[in-house]
């Protein structure tokens, strides 16, 4: 099955005309996927044997796999979403861990990236050591852009290339990525491993080309480029203009300064801070549920939140949440390992409250 399922792409791979980076628009070849066709492809895209002049293939991919679940309906992600991404990644690995992104060359020219970065930290007079989250959201975004015009061009068909045209469809005019619904459903399925697989492969990559001294730590590091946001506008927002006063799980009656705010779905799997998954707790509940998930019956009462929010006031909540995508969100967390189910106490009063 994998073999002549294979066989179907050696027009691509011989095709000069199709190599990803000169790509402007293409889509994703439309065929039924095995399991196994799938893993064959991701280990191609993973493979040594793949071109990698920049680690850029690398931080695309793991913008992709951080904002899955942000894609709309249609299963599309903006450049300017997936750059957002990008840039954040790059800001600590360049900026804070000083890593190269590519081999060093004669003339000691670095990467486009690298120059945008260091010229955006040397004209705006930031401290080198400051993090991408504590600059300003308008300095954010305008690095941001800065980053996806020069690093669109090359590196969204070139991962489009590696993937044998499967992963997605794409327009540099545009601005867009449309992920392949098989291959969404086997990532969000499998999006740890395949976290794992690209963490190997990019510091593989990153060891080769910098010193040993700058490569210390370097899969921590890489599992830790992406911050928590302050989740304090968040409080703000719940406590204040939604009036949630008691604990998400257990009931108990919260006190202004005494507030946590948990990720129902936990931060390491989702790695992203949008409020549809966002609830107050408190301090004991927080800590104790830590990165666990709870029972399924508080998917329910959560969704009900999320129907007050949005009743009130839309905007608050992402144009791309759907119950039922949370539903699965849900059901892929376990499916990535996070089986430990964490019940609330009080939960007498708190499942009543629930139903």
């Amino acid at each position: 099955m994998i073999n002549n399922w294979l066989d179907t792409f050696i027009d691509v791979e011989r095709n000069p005309l199709m190599a990803g980076y000169d790509l402007k628009e293409e889509s994703y070849i439309q065929k039924q996927l095995t399991e196994d066709d799938l893993w064959s492809i991701f280990s191609g895209m993973f493979s040594s044997k793949v071109s990698h002049d920049t680690s850029y293939k690398y931080g695309f991919f793991k913008s992709i796999l951080d904002s899955l679940y942000n894609a709309d309906e249609n299963l599309v992600l903006t450049f300017d979403q997936l750059f957002y991404k990008f840039t954040e990644i790059y800001w600590n690995l360049v900026l804070k861990y000083n890593l190269r992104q590519k081999a060093k060359t004669k003339d000691g020219r670095e990467t486009s990236l690298e120059r945008v970065l260091k010229e955006a930290l040397n004209k705006q007079e930031i401290i080198a050591d400051v993090s991408f989250e504590a600059i300003s959201d308008e300095m954010k975004i305008k690095i941001s852009h800065k980053v996806k015009m020069k690093c669109k061009e090359n590196v969204v068909g070139a991962l489009f290339g590696d993937s044998k045209h499967t992963l997605y469809s794409f327009s540099k005019k545009s601005e867009y990525i449309q992920l392949n619904p098989l291959v969404y459903a086997f990532m969000t399925k499998h999006k740890i491993i395949l976290e794992k697989m690209n963490y190997f492969e990019w510091a593989k990559y990153l060891e080769k080309v910098n010193e040993k001294s700058s490569t210390r730590n370097l899969l921590n590091n890489l599992d830790t480029i992406t911050f928590r946001s302050d989740l304090s506008v968040y409080r703000r927002i719940l406590f204040e203009e939604f009036e949630e006063r008691s604990c998400f799980y257990c009931g108990k009656e919260l006190k202004y300064g005494d507030i946590h705010v948990d990720h129902f779905i936990p931060w390491s799997f989702i790695k992203d801070d949008s409020l549809w998954n966002l609830v107050l707790s408190c301090p004991q509940c927080n800590r104790k549920k830590s990165d666990k998930l709870t029972p399924e019956l508080f998917v329910n009462h959560l969704i009900k939140r999320n129907h007050i929010i949005l009743e009130k006031d839309a905007d608050q909540i992402s144009k791309s949440y759907q119950d039922q995508k949370l539903r699965l969100i849900y059901y892929w967390a376990k499916c990535n390992g996070y089986h430990e189910i964490w019940t609330p106490g009080r939960k007498v009063r708190t499942l009543e409250k629930i139903q």
